[in-house]
């Protein structure tokens, strides 16, 4: 459907400024229903986790007398990051961890894993997405929605009519802080999240989901995958290897787009030019935070978008994304206006879970958002455009977990539409 024919969605306009954001946000969640109806097929992999949720000013546990060194020392670590609104993601070889915290921390169990994220946003909307899944234990199928796909030998399953079998990985424990919360005695002033990981996780190396997403890569519309940070370093030149082959199949199979989403890395900051190099030339999309850009350009300046140019054309690719807390941006060889509005698809899906603490199919724009101001992004030329967009901000968010991911879903339902298809364009300035 083109986008001009989808109810709510204005003829195509300039691509910079948008008159009233709110009014063009209000449109696009009135058109996701037929937005998600002509979308393609998309392939997940390769991280699924059950994460354990707690929110930090209830886990005074952490902190009690006689509680374990690594209990204490996380606990210390925790309130630096909280006070300092720093989250990322913290390893911490704990055999036993998972058994006593689960003991004594008030938790909810989620779906974790960026590809695992992302079926989970992209199947309710009645997306067809094939994910890579080789822990199908009670616990983790728990945890997915029933209409994400399994790859079961020749046959494409739904994961509510998939047999569970085989023993859980550990759990990792999200600790979540709230703006305006107390913790030891400090007031924090950002919302973030801090994932802990009490074991080194390899990439879900599912037999099956190989051959099946090489067979449907042929009318697929998009492929992520996720950052392997989790991989130990001992596995890590078998798992790129091994995903730099898969995605190879699937771009010689006619897939479009390949997305890459990359995260904090921490200790192992060679890691991301390692698993660029093996993707160079086969992935064609990039995303990553604000936080993990500065940490990769070791601290570009916010606006210099040539940065991002070259970080794109050093690795061959077609589009780079950044995501903060009030916007969301790209460097893109594309269609303008479909990148904006990819953007500000998965800016509205993003919201709608940080109003509710969950993810929710917005029907509306949240009527207590915020639209701050864009940065001053620099102009680019030669074939290469600058989109940027306010996302509807809500300075005191229910919860922060999967909003990273529940973003990249949203991009990806829109860049995944059949070609020429493009995207809704929306009201905006004369």
């Amino acid at each position: 459907m083109p986008a001009a024919n989808i109810p709510g969605i204005a003829e195509p306009a300039p691509v910079t400024v948008v008159e009233d954001w709110a009014a063009a946000y209000a449109a696009l969640a009135a058109a996701l229903p037929a937005i998600a109806a002509t979308a393609r097929p998309v392939i997940a992999g390769f991280s699924a986790f059950v994460d354990a949720l707690v929110p930090l000013e209830q886990a005074d546990a952490l902190f009690a007398d006689g509680a374990p060194a690594e209990t204490r020392q996380l606990g210390l670590e925790l309130a630096r990051r909280a006070k300092a609104g720093i989250g990322g993601e913290i390893g911490l070889p704990w055999p036993d961890g998972d058994a006593f915290l689960g003991a004594t921390l008030p938790h909810v169990t989620r779906v974790g894993g960026t590809s695992a994220q992302i079926a989970n946003v992209l199947a309710p909307l009645g997306v067809d997405v094939l994910l890579a899944l080789a822990d199908r234990s009670a616990a983790q199928l728990g945890v997915l929605d029933r209409d994400v796909m399994l790859a079961e030998g020749e046959a494409l399953s739904q994961v509510g009519l998939v047999a569970t079998g085989g023993s859980a990985k550990p759990r990792h424990w999200i600790f979540e802080t709230t703006a305006g919360s107390v913790i030891r005695g400090e007031t924090v002033r950002r919302s973030t999240r801090v994932i802990v990981r009490l074991a080194d996780d390899g990439p879900e190396r599912d037999a099956a989901f190989a051959p099946a997403s090489a067979r449907l890569a042929e009318r697929a519309g998009a492929a992520v995958l996720s950052s392997l940070v989790s991989t130990p370093d001992d596995q890590i030149d078998q798992a790129i290897a091994m995903v730099a082959d898969l995605a190879r199949r699937w771009r010689a199979a006619g897939l479009p787009l390949i997305h890459q989403e990359l995260a904090d890395y921490g200790s192992r900051p060679a890691l991301p030019k390692k698993l660029l190099s093996a993707l160079r030339g086969t992935v064609t999309s990039v995303g990553m935070s604000l936080s993990e850009w500065r940490t990769l350009s070791s601290g570009a300046a916010l606006t210099d978008t040539d940065a991002l140019r070259r970080f794109a054309e050093r690795w061959a690719l077609d589009r780079v994304a950044v995501h903060a807390d009030e916007w969301a941006m790209a460097v893109t060889r594309g269609d303008p206006a479909r990148e904006r509005a990819a953007l500000m698809t998965g800016c509205l899906l993003a919201s709608a879970r940080a109003g509710c603490g969950r993810h929710e199919l917005p029907v509306h724009c949240p009527v207590d958002a915020r639209f701050e101001p864009l940065p001053a992004f620099a102009p680019l030329a030669d074939g290469w455009s600058v989109v940027a967009c306010p996302a509807p901000y809500l300075p005191s968010p229910k919860s922060t977990i999967g909003l990273g991911d529940t973003f990249v879903a949203g991009c990806l339902l829109v860049l995944g539409q059949p070609a020429p298809d493009i995207s809704p364009t929306l009201e905006t300035d004369p």
